[in-house]
């Protein structure tokens, strides 16, 4: 994504509101970016590890609490309470009761001593919450009491004095006035997604143990459930169509169905262009995926519509919260380039989606036909349903879709277009080994690469090595990482140097998603796949760390979709890529080791 850049003055207030949306990509990048301007505020410091924390990369936030020394602000409350918050994540994530009852102790004495600092709500329903999951029930039902006298909560002022008053309700048994609470609290249009997904994590967590019934809990969900992110889809049409009003009004009633507050989509003419608007219209958050660079994506997909489409699209651009490119390259003609685009606009709605605790919907303005080609609202409603979207289709009515759009036909000796994912590997150290070792490291090291890969040969389509190098393409994310991961585990049981070994020493690993050419290399006459995503791969890897894995956004947003259950795409933040190619977000691939989504509050 390219988040608008921040004046020096303006650092803090979009840190804040990143973290108040609910983006905690965007809050560790902009807090990092002042950290590394040299701003000396904690505040940066505290916001950073938080965006950690909300990522659910407990171990990365601990680290950073403590690198910075944010349990020494004896006077900050957030900074007191979100050692109390850490805590309560590792009592989450254990799956051994005696572990997670020691580490909700320990989260409600950090949560105390947070609250002796001004006798701040926030701390102290947080002490009552985690004294009720370590088992103290009796202090946590007086914590609980001695909260809904509290003055700031007599009566809220705010969305999260309300969030705490309900929880303080929960615990004392008496359901039905916390959904009167909270109704009243998220009539306020000014709540934060980011606000409103904490509180409704946190209730979610706090009603699975308690003593309610069933409905109870439903009503108590239903009133703080997070609206779903949206990905939007649509036939083109001529612009000026005497049905765009009524098609206008079905978008905009279904948005109003579902709350519609975050969007991702394309921009070409005719419905992705009144999605857009809606959106914008309804103060939502507006996510821009153009498959291709823009000027060639207008005169392929906005213009051919009509003129007066092309002042609208520049409209929607200006008023986005961020632009993303599929990929940095022209149109060449293929439609799997706007398929692709369509894919990744799933998958990073997806992504927003499961850090808002909420889901992801498609939305598509489609006539329910074939596919005309192999791109369209057609191609588009099929691959969401395949990545388990839900998907609402909106009757378009009679527009024109007799469009003069450039098409570009495969010539007999074009070389095939194909999404694939990308590996790359090196082992960092290698050009330090002595000559002798290089066979050995060749025998062992790369030995048991090779078994790795020749375990997945079904889904390798292309393989090759030089060196400690190696590159392969495999038809799906899933795979990918499977090999990656199972790479860096078969190495972590090869010793080949003995002592002479360094901690530094490990094999560093790219993964990419997107789309490449493929056809047959003139010099091996073997199967090859090129392009400029192949190279962006080859960038990203040497900036691994050792023995980690290093993937771009989109091969994450893919993998969120097709195998979110298996795996967790960390972020990392936006890294300078190699050989001066740019700076991109980049993730860090782990294997989900409990096969379920970690539960944070």
């Amino acid at each position: 994504m390219n988040p608008s850049p921040v004046a020096d003055g303006d650092r803090l207030a979009a840190a804040e509101s990143a973290r108040r949306e609910g983006n905690p990509l965007a809050l560790y990048d902009r807090a990092g970016g002042a950290i590394a301007a040299g701003d000396p505020r904690p505040r940066f410091r505290y916001l950073q590890a938080l965006a950690l924390a909300q990522m659910g990369d407990t171990a990365r936030a601990e680290t950073l609490y403590d690198r910075y020394g944010l349990a020494d602000l004896s006077g900050d409350e957030d900074a007191l309470a979100l050692r109390g918050r850490l805590h309560k994540d590792r009592g989450l994530a254990s799956p051994d009761p005696a572990v997670a009852k020691k580490q909700f102790e320990q989260a409600s004495g950090a949560y105390l001593r947070a609250f002796a600092v001004r006798s701040g709500y926030f701390p102290g329903i947080n002490a009552a919450t985690t004294a009720w999951a370590a088992g103290k029930t009796a202090t946590a039902r007086a914590l609980a009491s001695r909260m809904l006298a509290h003055a700031d909560l007599n009566p809220p002022k705010t969305f999260f004095a309300s969030a705490s008053r309900a929880e303080a309700l929960v615990l004392l048994g008496r359901p039905r006035e916390a959904v009167k609470q909270l109704n009243a609290a998220v009539a306020d249009d000014a709540v934060g997604h980011g606000d409103r997904a904490a509180a409704f994590r946190q209730l979610e967590w706090l009603s699975a143990g308690v003593d309610m019934a069933p409905e109870d809990r439903r009503e108590v969900l239903d009133a703080l459930r997070p609206a779903p992110v949206i990905t939007f889809t649509g036939h083109m049409f001529l612009a000026d169509s005497p049905a765009e009003p009524a098609l206008r009004a079905r978008i905009e009633a279904e948005l109003n169905r579902l709350d519609v507050k975050i969007a991702y989509g394309a921009l070409a003419c005719g419905a992705d262009i009144l999605f857009a608007e809606a959106v914008a219209a309804r103060g939502g958050e507006l996510h821009v995926i153009m498959p291709f660079l823009i000027a060639p994506f207008i005169e392929s997909s906005v213009r051919p519509g009509g003129e007066a489409w092309i002042a609208r699209f520049d409209a929607c651009l200006a008023s986005a919260a961020s632009v993303t490119f599929a990929t940095r390259m022209d149109y060449v003609g293929h439609d799997r380039q706007f398929t692709y685009g369509a894919q990744l606009a799933s998958g990073l709605a997806q992504l927003r989606a499961a850090q808002l605790v909420t889901r992801a919907i498609q939305l598509a303005v489609w006539d329910g036909g074939p596919a005309r080609g192999l791109s369209g609202a057609a191609v588009d409603v099929d691959a969401g349903r395949d990545m388990g979207l839900e998907t609402r289709v909106i009757e378009p009515g009679p527009i024109d879709r007799n469009i003069a759009r450039a098409i570009y036909p495969d010539a007999p000796s074009a070389p095939k277009h194909v999404t694939r994912a990308i590996l790359f590997t090196d082992y960092q150290g290698y050009s330090r080994l002595p000559e002798s070792l290089i066979p050995i490291f060749n025998r062992e090291v790369m030995g048991a690469v090779g078994r790795v890969v020749n375990g997945r040969a079904d889904a390798v389509c292309s393989r090759n090595t030089w060196g400690d190098a190696l590159y392969v393409v495999v038809t799906d994310t899933a795979t990918a990482a499977d090999i990656a991961l199972e790479i860096i585990e078969a190495l972590e049981h090869v010793s080949y140097l003995g002592a002479e070994a360094s901690e530094s020493e490990g094999m560093r690993i790219g993964l990419h998603f997107g789309p490449v050419y493929q056809e047959i290399d003139p010099v091996t006459g073997h199967n090859n796949f090129y392009g400029s995503e192949v190279t962006l791969t080859a960038r990203i890897e040497p900036q691994a760390i050792s023995g980690q894995i290093y993937t771009t956004q989109a091969f994450a947003a893919i993998l969120a979709v097709t195998a979110p259950d298996r795996f967790v795409s960390r972020y990392v933040g936006r890294v300078d890529l190699a050989k001066g190619y740019g700076v991109a977000p980049i993730y860090q691939l782990e294997r989900r080791a409990s096969g379920r989504s970690p539960q944070r509050v």
